[in-house]
């Protein structure tokens, strides 16, 4: 059986491929008596949708259902391929079982461990304190006079980055990969420490496969006698593709292998940004092997073609 489920903050709406509906609580509880009722084996497909779908999919994974967890946008194609006469809770839950049955070899879900989670979470939380404090400091300076107000704010959010920091340091620490990841050109503490939550998290059993997660994979559109241009497909987790990046904006200014390539790349006509990315791309792919394969950053591999 193939159950596909609309997901919301207070509900969810479950449907079988025939379009047979049950609406139930978003809730541990009502969760709990939905996969009770489903047969062994059974496929239950939904869509990422912030932090909703995590209490479905972790509690269908422990229990032996498989799970896929699909991108969105993805759902959102195939529903306009088979034209749906409307966009109700109902029909899409329909619309992501059908999706399920289509899809060919799915990335089936499994749970995040618990140290993964904290460095994510911690990284994400990061992000948003220092957007509130980049928001602040830029009001500071169109309005000088409220600095008796803004300023005690701004102290606040840079403590507790710091003492994020902190905290980030010591969970990353506990993974032996940490010390090494460090060493390499560019990724510091918290590009290590995001890159490892990610790695921790799934299974990539190639490089190419971390690359893509991430959105740093290129893409081409080519039809007819139009030529297309070569892209990335920015369909990955976009914190790990803006730290990446500002990683390898830091590694190619450093004189080493990373900055050759950077150099390389640019001699063969790319542009800096495009030179860049490709950069990152790189140090995405030395990440993983870091982690793959618990071993040291070895500089004379950078410039070997993946």
């Amino acid at each position: 059986m193939t159950l596909g489920v609309d997901v919301a903050k207070d509900y969810l709406v479950a449907s079988d491929s025939e379009g047979k509906v049950r609406t139930v609580a978003n809730s541990q509880t009502a969760v709990a008596d939905l996969l009770s009722s489903l047969p062994s084996g059974s496929t239950i497909a939904m869509e990422a949708t912030s932090h909703y779908h995590k209490p479905l999919a972790d509690m269908a994974y422990a229990q032996g259902f498989k799970v896929i967890v699909f991108n969105p946008k993805d759902v959102l194609h195939y529903a306009r391929s088979i034209s749906p006469r409307a966009k109700t809770d109902r029909v899409d839950a329909k619309v992501i079982a059908l999706y399920a049955l289509a899809k060919k070899d799915p990335k089936y879900y499994q749970a995040t461990p618990q140290v993964a989670q904290k460095l994510i979470g911690l990284v994400r939380t990061r992000r948003s304190l220092v957007d509130n404090r980049t928001s602040l400091e830029n009001r500071l300076r169109e309005c000088p006079e409220a600095e008796t107000y803004l300023k005690p704010a701004l102290d606040g959010l840079s403590a507790s980055i710091a003492n994020l920091d902190k905290d980030l340091a010591s969970v990353a620490g506990t993974l032996p990969e940490h010390s090494q990841m460090v060493q390499t050109p560019g990724i510091g503490n918290l590009v290590g420490a995001y890159a490892l939550g990610l790695l921790e998290s799934g299974v990539f059993a190639r490089s190419d496969s971390f690359v893509a997660f991430i959105g740093l994979d290129i893409r081409v559109r080519e039809s007819g006698k139009k030529i297309g241009k070569a892209c990335i497909s920015k369909r990955g987790d976009p914190e790990a593709r803006r730290l990446f990046f500002l990683a390898a904006r830091a590694a190619a200014r450093q004189p080493g292998p990373f900055q050759e390539l950077y150099l390389r790349y640019q001699s063969h006509g790319l542009s800096k940004t495009a030179a860049t990315v490709a950069v990152a791309r790189k140090l995405a792919r030395t990440a993983w092997a870091i982690y793959t394969r618990n071993e040291a950053y070895r500089p004379e591999r950078v410039l070997t073609p993946a």
